[in-house]
């Protein structure tokens, strides 16, 4: 790493996963001569997928055709390694990302075994990031096993790196939740995160020593980490906190919608099925009158109603919950599957899940647990389990994994924080508020949901946390352990449109992938492209969600005019570093507002996915395009006229193939980036 000491880029991307690949390959090919560095933390390219992150039977729960870019055929690239119907595996994937970043001359721009630790924006008119880069040292707690307990130590010190503009592109599955169950650190099986699971699943699932494993949460990589022992031959005692939102959705890749067999993935991307969601963009498809029928009348209500009843009732049919037994009963979602985003995942396995419960190979228990105690995991109101291992699958940090500074900008930059002063506190309330107001009145519905549970906002080990009645173990991934220490809850990602600091002129800094939906390479490239044309000042965007949009809302009443409610909005969005300094102008006083409808509407419309902390809108993907598009300035309509739009089947990447060159030729090739 002493080979970037104090070295100035033009772009510096943070994660060479799939997002940060897409987002340096578009902008070399907008702006060639661009000076541009990747940083990421793994040994290998892909990020989830990079090759010490690919399990034994670990699988996409996309099937071939929708998880490729536009412009790179997996087909091509990896001949006869996968085929129609068939569940891409994880080395496939890993080979496909490497061969994409070695045919667009991106590896030579990758400095693996590099964690950000910092960004420290530079004042002055030069402006641009100061980044502290750490070595990425394994952090593995892997009891009784010789081969893992020694975690290899990197003496080197940390570096500083300097770029102009900024891409953070590590997403949300970087950092596994640590730990922080009272007991953990005496306590003697091998005890490890999903992420550490990952990183040696072939040794545990091969140690002869291992046949009875307890598997703690309730979401896909729970349900991947059971198959995994059970289709082993060893034991599971599957935990499910009783106290938590219980188990997720586990779906077919083909259900039934009345007598209709169709392919999910591909479902939620046609413009019949986006109506039936409501949402704050959605009209941003050309589709209003529809969708205000559909939303805000009571016979359109009624029918979108019986549709998302017929779904998740087809759902549990298929999968039989219901009707294989007492054991895979508990398996059962408490809320309709209208409210849960990417908590509908996918049943990808070679073999039913179910039959593992039946044979008694698994047995899950709906109970919290109290604590560990040496081989034990004790559990409220019954005895304690022994078990052999314990795999913790109870999610991901979904913060940056940077801390910011200086630390006072949280606020503007629209990152998860506990540091907002008061004057930053009460202008989100008051944003938040308004916006809530607006959201129930359109979609009356949304009121009706599971509640919000305070603990969906917390981060089980707060960077500013300074009590601990036990320090953690070096170099573990368990958190420090308190008698019950009670965390205050983080703020979620506050980015317009999901990818750009609310209220920062600077236009230096973007974040991508900080959100959950289907065709995920897809939305890659398209926000990829948004973030180079906003870093570079060659956006317009579209008209706000609320304040050209006349039907139903709340802010503008006695028939106030855009421009006098604009007057008022400047007035009270001004978010404050200081108490005094104004950072909101009037170019992102809208912004603020529509941020505040972007994060407020995901956390009424999907609870019991992820929209508590971030964007998590797995049935309103399409319409998010339209409106990033539509932000360029491109055709959102790509099918050809609004009756293949309507009746011309899903979108899949080829409708948005040419995306970039397309752009460049409506700007008239001014768009020069940084060079």
């Amino acid at each position: 790493m002493s080979d970037l000491e104090d070295s100035h880029f033009d772009i510096v991307i943070v994660g060479a996963g799939a997002q940060g690949l897409v987002a340096a390959k578009t902008y070399l090919q907008l702006s060639p001569n661009t000076t541009l560095l990747i940083l990421d933390s793994n040994k290998t390219i892909g990020g989830v997928w990079a090759k010490e992150n690919c399990y034994p039977g670990l699988r996409t729960n996309n099937q071939l055709g929708t998880y490729e870019f536009t412009d790179f055929n997996i087909l091509d690239v990896c001949p006869g390694k996968v085929r129609k119907g068939e569940h891409i595996p994880g080395e496939v994937l890993h080979e496909y990302f490497y061969k994409y970043a070695e045919t667009f001359d991106l590896l030579k721009r990758v400095k693996f075994g590099c964690k950000v630790t910092t960004a420290e924006h530079l004042p002055g008119r030069g402006g641009g990031w100061k980044l502290t880069v750490t070595p990425a040292n394994g952090s593995h707690r892997i009891a009784k096993i010789d081969a893992l307990d020694t975690v290899k130590k990197d003496n080197e010190s940390s570096t500083t790196v300097f770029t102009r503009k900024l891409i953070v592109a590590s997403g949300l599955t970087s950092a596994p939740m640590p730990v922080s169950i009272p007991g953990a650190a005496p306590f003697t099986p091998p005890l490890l995160t999903f992420g550490d699971f990952r990183h040696h699943a072939t040794q545990i699932l091969e140690d002869p020593n291992i046949k009875h494993v307890a598997v703690y949460g309730s979401a896909k990589s729970a349900y991947d980490a059971v198959y995994a022992f059970a289709s082993r031959k060893k034991k599971v005692t599957w935990i499910i906190r009783a106290s938590g939102h219980g188990p997720i959705y586990m779906s077919p890749s083909h259900i039934y919608i009345g007598p209709l067999k169709v392919w999910l993935e591909p479902l939620v991307f046609t413009r019949l099925h986006t109506w039936m969601s409501p949402c704050v963009w959605g009209d941003s498809d050309g589709f209003g009158s529809v969708r205000r029928w559909l939303h805000g009348t009571r016979i359109g209500r009624w029918i979108v109603k019986q549709y998302w009843k017929k779904m998740g009732g087809n759902i549990i049919t298929q999968t039989g919950l219901k009707t294989k037994g007492p054991e895979i009963e508990k398996l059962l979602p408490k809320e309709e599957a209208f409210w849960y985003g990417t908590n509908i995942s996918i049943l990808n396995y070679d073999t039913d899940i179910h039959q593992f419960l039946q044979n008694g190979t698994v047995k899950v228990v709906r109970k919290d647990i109290e604590r560990l105690e040496a081989q034990k995991v004790m559990l409220t109101g019954c005895e304690g389990v022994e078990v052999d291992a314990f795999i913790c699958s109870t999610g991901w940090r979904w913060d940056s994994g940077i801390d910011f500074l200086p630390k006072n900008e949280d606020a503007n930059l629209g990152i998860p924080s506990t540091r907002y002063n008061d004057d930053q506190k009460q202008m989100w309330q008051e944003m938040d508020s308004q916006a809530d107001k607006e959201i129930l009145s359109r979609f009356p519905v949304l009121a009706t949901g599971p509640g919000v549970r305070e603990d969906d906002r917390v981060i089980s080990e707060p960077k500013n946390t300074s009590i601990a009645a036990t320090a953690a173990p070096e170099n573990s991934n368990l958190a420090a352990e308190p008698e019950r220490q009670k965390y205050e809850p983080y703020t979620p990602w506050r980015l317009f449109r999901g990818i750009a600091p609310p209220a920062n002129d600077r236009r230096d800094l973007v974040f991508l992938g900080m959100m959950l939906s289907y065709q995920t390479l897809l939305r890659y490239e398209i926000t990829a492209l948004w973030a180079y044309a906003y870093l570079n000042a060659a956006l317009s965007p579209s008209p706000p969600l609320a304040l050209n949009d006349n039907h139903n809302q709340p802010s503008l009443q006695n028939n106030e005019s855009t421009e006098e409610e604009e007057k008022k909005l400047q007035a009270s969005v001004t978010v404050t570093s200081s108490g005094s300094e104004a950072v909101a102008s009037k170019t992102n006083s809208w912004w603020l507002y529509d941020t505040a409808l972007f994060s407020r509407f995901v956390r009424w419309r999907y609870p019991m996915g992820f929209g508590t902390r971030f964007p998590d809108f797995t049935f309103d993907g399409l319409p998010y395009f339209d409106l990033l598009i539509g932000d360029l300035g491109l055709r959102k309509w790509r099918k050809g006229g609004w009756w293949k739009e309507v009746f011309g089947g899903a979108y899949f990447s080829k409708e948005y193939k040419g995306l970039v060159e397309e752009w460049r030729g409506r700007s008239g090739g001014d768009a020069k980036g940084t060079e």
